[in-house]
């Protein structure tokens, strides 16, 4: 009997259409692989613009507690002292890391404050820095009065109701500066707080009676917030440079995939006539020329007036994709334009056509600003 099989011709056909088969599976998962890719580049660019606004979103609000009626006692503007670990902190004794190396030396009790990012020397608009101010005191909203001659250890209140232990007191001084000091202990049956301020009697806490202290918590929250423009993140660092973990303090990640920041200042001019809201924003600034934090940091009474003007701040963040595109998938035109509703404001950002952008855009308004004029 003889036997049949398959001729080499006939072994070779088929070898060809398996291989014919097998590249068009492979090139249909390439496309499939590559899509799905993108898709979850671009999501994890989303899911990153979304928590960045979210976070700086909930500090800005917030900003300003603990200290809501500094604004009509001579709080808001002043240039800070403060100790952390028995360091002198603020004012800053030299430059900070970048992002923030542009910060000025002389932090100022503000709720929030912006400072331009500037350009680059190519022309493009770098991302701007947000400083954040506040406290969150556990019961104490108002200010405390100084009842007693103060000196570097000790404070005495006419009402100490909330203040505790491991509390940080904002107090005023007689020269227009202003300190934070921790209360080392609660306070007595005399309203008399023991503080812990490292420093001569001279530099304490206040240094005149009559005038006023405020509750900032436990956890005062004097933060800078920035673009890291080596790792695109979102970053932040701690002014106080308390420690964390154990670990000495340092410029700390939020959130990646973050490429810029820009923000506006929503101001009551009294634009809108006599009978307006003093609290309605009239227009938005950027913070540059008579808004930038040099002018508003600088010791003048202009510069007071101008803090006062500030009713909210516009936020807008771009989230960039992990992933290059493919040339024949560019959709971008090379750019993006954020606050395109304000023409005399908005900002033209360069972008790469093979990366995918996305915009988070949020107005808040600060609301501890706004009820000052209560109270």
């Amino acid at each position: 009997m003889r036997h049949r099989g398959f001729s080499l011709i006939e072994l070779m056909v088929g070898m060809l259409v398996s291989l014919i088969c097998i590249l068009a599976i492979m090139s249909a998962f390439a496309v499939y692989e590559g899509r799905k890719r993108t898709t979850t580049s671009g999501d994890d660019a989303q899911q990153s613009g979304s928590y960045s606004l979210y976070s700086l979103e909930q500090q800005i609000r917030t900003a300003g507690s603990g200290m809501v009626q500094g604004n009509r006692y001579g709080l808001w503007g002043c240039p800070m002292e403060a100790w952390s670990s028995s360091t002198k902190r603020l004012p800053l004794a030299g430059a900070l890391p970048a992002p923030f190396d542009t910060w000025p030396l002389a932090t100022r009790a503000v709720p929030v404050l912006v400072a331009d990012g500037g350009t680059d020397a190519g022309g493009n608009v770098l991302p701007d820095v947000i400083g954040i101010i506040g406290g969150n005191p556990a019961l104490r909203v108002f200010k405390a009065p100084v009842t007693g001659t103060p000196d570097a250890s000790h404070v005495v209140l006419g009402n100490s109701f909330g203040i505790n232990q491991g509390d940080y007191l904002l107090g005023i001084r007689s020269d227009g500066t202003c300190a934070l000091a921790l209360a080392a202990t609660a306070p007595d049956a005399s309203n008399n707080i023991t503080l812990s301020v490292p420093g001569s009697p001279s530099t304490g806490l206040i240094n005149t009676v009559n005038s006023y202290v405020f509750d900032m918590g436990t956890e005062p929250v004097i933060s800078l917030y920035g673009v890291d423009a080596t790792s695109h993140s979102l970053v932040s660092f701690d002014l106080l440079q308390r420690p964390v973990n154990g670990l000495a303090a340092a410029v700390l990640p939020v959130a990646d995939g973050i490429v810029q920041i820009k923000a506006l200042y929503g101001i009551h001019d009294g634009s809108g006539g006599a009978g307006e809201d003093p609290d309605v924003v009239d227009t938005w600034v950027q913070p540059t020329g008579a808004w930038s934090i040099g002018t508003l940091t600088a010791t003048t009474a202009a510069a007071a007036a101008a803090m006062n003007q500030i009713k909210a701040v516009r936020v807008s963040i771009v989230a960039q994709s992990k992933l290059p595109e493919h040339a024949s998938d560019y959709t971008n035109g090379g750019s993006l334009v954020l606050f395109p509703d304000q023409p005399t404001v908005k900002y033209t950002i360069t972008t790469q056509p093979h990366y995918r952008y996305k915009v988070y855009d949020t107005t808040i308004p600060i609301h501890n600003a706004l009820i000052t004029k209560y109270f």
